[in-house]
């Protein structure tokens, strides 16, 4: 199938788990209350370093492993923006951008908030990428504080009026003689919302839209029943096909069937086939999470109805019925009734709460209720598979699949730098509502 510029979404949740995940290794078949249950680590955010860290400063956001920092001084601004005049003179473009990172250093010094943001600006461009392989990111200056990215490399040459349009790109774009220059952290932050994530994405109005354009074929697809899971109050059927885009082989499909009613949960364990189309008076949610064409994910959600939506509902259609997930990385939404009673939690939104619950790509699930069409070995071996396409693109990026999530402790940096809360409200179908 032809690589198609579309949203090569995802699920955002973990498969049914954001636990931290230590290795790219699965436990065995019949062993998911181990190291990935949420007895041990639901808490721990997505880096394993404590549920505190929401709550600590950004600088370390990577604490996981030791840092080497990089070498070579931080330039002063007024000698970094004739740099980039001089560079974009014979490489601007209206699809090229400059991207600084010098404004997180104080003293003139490297550091480690700008190592992980540095990680988290190769990440995110790379998991907007619709190009065949991964591309890194080349500095202009010795400091490795001044990117200039070419974003037609990453097939998102019409991407910048969008991102101009994010909360927060007043103070965080400027134009230094021709060329466009953007603060790294603030554009992991825009990348990373759904309302500019989803439209550069191209994401269809409905799941079954999404399910066309990818070229899923249910006749292959493999069934997990989970009666519980860390980010969905009620139990969830897994589905996987395999599909290819183009670029690395061996590329899948997964989506979640969330339930708020129980008659419905068990039609779908019995018979998932019959719950691939629901109406809305089901309380159906989904969750997609797909392989890029260069080894990471893309991904996509769907309230009820197979409408496509910014979040997913954390509060009842109507009062009619409860919400469906919670996301605990985001206290600053103030919610209270939160998945496993974490609270306070927020609400889980496309692009973020995606991009750093699936930190090595598939999640385990945990509390499995049975298989449809396969067995839990074969589906333990599909995700061990599918977990090492995509560990194989972060190391393509530098970037060690055991260490901390690098885009969620850039948004950290950037929040704690600029003041920013990034408070939400629950969104309508489709469109998504900041709170400032």
């Amino acid at each position: 199938m032809a690589v198609k510029h579309i949203a090569w979404m995802s699920m955002l949740f973990s498969i049914s788990n954001c636990t931290p995940t230590p290795s790219v290794n699965a436990p065995q078949a019949g062993n998911f209350s181990s190291a990935y249950s949420s007895e041990d680590g639901a808490d721990k955010n997505i880096d394993g370093s404590g549920a505190s860290r929401s709550k600590k400063g950004a600088a370390d956001a990577s604490d996981a492993t030791a840092v080497d920092l990089v070498a070579g001084p931080v330039g002063n601004a007024s000698a970094l923006q004739e740099l980039i005049k001089t560079d974009a003179a014979s490489n601007g473009g209206q699809s090229v951008i400059y991207v600084t990172i010098d404004h997180l250093s104080k003293d003139g010094q490297q550091n480690e908030t700008m190592d992980v943001v540095r990680k988290g600006l190769v990440k995110v461009l790379n998991s907007v990428s619709m190009a065949p392989s991964i591309v890194n990111l080349q500095a202009i200056d010795a400091g490795k504080t001044v990117y200039r990215v070419n974003l037609a490399d990453f097939k998102q040459a019409g991407a910048l009026g969008r991102i101009k349009s994010a909360a927060y790109a007043q103070d965080n774009v400027s134009t230094v003689g021709n060329a466009t220059v953007i603060k790294g952290d603030w554009l992991v932050y825009a990348l990373s919302r759904p309302e500019v994530y989803d439209p550069i994405m191209k994401l269809p109005q409905l799941g079954r839209m999404l399910d066309a354009q990818l070229g899923v074929d249910y006749s292959k697809a493999k069934y997990i029943n989970a009666e519980q899971s860390e980010v969905a109050f009620g139990g969830r059927v897994l589905a996987r096909v395999p599909i290819e885009l183009g670029g690395k082989s061996g590329g899948y499909y997964w989506r979640s069937y969330d339930f708020v009613r129980d008659d419905v949960k068990q039609r779908g364990f019995r018979d998932p086939a019959s719950i691939r189309t629901t109406q809305i008076p089901e309380f159906v949610a989904g969750e997609f999470f797909f392989s890029l064409p260069n080894g990471l994910q893309g991904y996509y959600l769907t309230g009820f109805g197979d409408q496509h939506r910014y979040d997913v509902p954390a509060f009842g259609a109507g009062g009619i019925s409860p919400g469906v997930a919670s996301d605990s990385r985001r206290p600053q939404d103030g919610l209270t009734r939160c998945v496993g009673g974490k609270k306070p939690c927020g609400i889980v939104i496309n692009g973020e709460s995606c991009m750093t619950c699936h930190a090595s790509g598939i999640n385990f699930p945990t509390s499995v209720a049975g298989t449809n069409n396969t067995t839990m070995d074969e589906m333990t071996k599909l995700i061990n598979q599918d977990r090492a396409r995509f560990a194989t693109a972060l190391q393509e990026m530098g970037i060690d699949p055991n260490a901390a999530e690098p885009i969620y402790g850039t948004l950290n940096a950037f929040r704690a730098r600029s003041g920013v809360t990034d408070k939400r409200v629950q969104a309508s179908e489709v469109s998504g509502l900041t709170g400032r």
